[in-house]
């Protein structure tokens, strides 16, 4: 078992979760309020649930999800991703289900398809997922460089 990481007097689980409680969520909420007004208010009344694991409790799969039904946001404290992207990955969905047309999808498709012929490795997932890893990087403050690619960028970015 890896030796657990400590603040002063508490684990770094316990401080991540302290960092997030103790400001209510203010940096999520920048984070949604640099986001286009039609983007954010697909999300306004959704609470943000932090969670201090790699991936989300009983999911080993998954950092964040989107719960329409539910009116909530749930993200990890992934390892490999930072949680405002992961959070902007989420917000994502939203986007591609409520406002990305079937033929913004199927533009988006003919742009994609020679990116990811030629980034299988980094690309190899389906196409909302890889529209919300786009959609991530476009407004993250901090970016992940296996998805940046212009192209797709430039299209995430109209919607």
């Amino acid at each position: 078992m890896p030796p657990e990481v400590y603040i002063g007097d508490m684990n770094f689980k316990e401080y991540v979760n302290l960092n997030e409680s103790a400001g209510d969520g203010e940096d999520a909420k920048k984070t949604l309020r640099r986001l286009p007004k039609r983007h954010s208010d697909l999300v306004k009344d959704y609470k943000i649930l932090f969670q201090p694991s790699n991936c989300l409790k009983g999911d080993d799969k998954h950092i964040g999800f989107i719960n329409e039904k539910e009116k909530t946001i749930t993200i990890a404290s992934p390892w490999n991703y930072g949680r405002e992207y992961t959070l902007l990955h989420e917000v994502g969905h939203a986007v591609w289900k409520f406002l990305v047309s079937k033929e913004k999808r199927e533009e988006r498709g003919k742009i994609l398809a020679p990116i990811k012929a030629k980034n299988k490795k980094d690309l190899d997932q389906n196409d909302e997922e890889m529209f919300c890893m786009i959609y991530a990087q476009i407004h993250a403050k901090n970016k992940m460089k296996k998805f940046d690619h212009k192209e797709l960028e430039r299209f995430a970015s109209k919607i």
